[in-house]
């Protein structure tokens, strides 16, 4: 990895710990958390949870909404720039490393899909029976299985870095 690479991947790093940590800091409050919610595929269950939270918490989950886009642009890139700059693929693993740079990215967009159905689901009427209510469950199972599939071959090219 070139002394420029290590600078690009190491500022991407703190932006992407940077913006996660914000993010968890506007979302501690709601109980259940958050991927309580993204997660149910039931409309009974998802708003059971909006309830709990009550206004002020359906309120804060509304807000983070336009700092939610920025996020995702922002781990997107993290994984970009990690996959093809961080010196964790050699010469002859070119499709591996092209593999791997679109995971977060596609992971993002799956997210901002989640978000537009979320928004279209909180502008309706509370209690509706929606399909925007499993379709964007779908759209988070998606992200979030993109992002521990980015961890796992990340930290298996770490791994295998730090054991040569």
């Amino acid at each position: 990895m070139t002394r420029k690479s290590r600078a690009v991947v190491t500022l991407a790093s703190l932006a992407f710990a940077s913006s996660q940590t914000y993010l968890a800091y506007l979302l501690r409050g709601l109980r259940p958390n958050i991927l309580s919610l993204q997660l149910t595929f039931d409309a009974g269950c998802y708003w059971e949870i909006l309830g709990q939270w009550g206004e002020l918490g359906r309120a804060v989950y509304r807000g983070h909404f336009g700092y939610d886009g920025v996020h995702a642009l922002i781990y997107a890139i993290f994984g970009y720039l990690l996959a093809t700059r961080g010196g964790l693929f050699g010469p002859a693993e070119l499709r591996a490393m092209a593999r791997a740079a679109w995971i977060l990215p596609g992971a993002a967009l799956l997210d901002l899909c989640e978000n537009l159905l979320q928004l279209h689901i909180l502008a309706g009427p509370f209690g509706a029976q929606t399909a925007a209510i499993p379709l964007s469950a779908l759209c988070a199972a998606g992200k979030w299985g993109l992002a521990l599939w980015f961890a796992l071959v990340i930290g298996r090219r770490l791994v295998s870095k730090l054991g040569t």
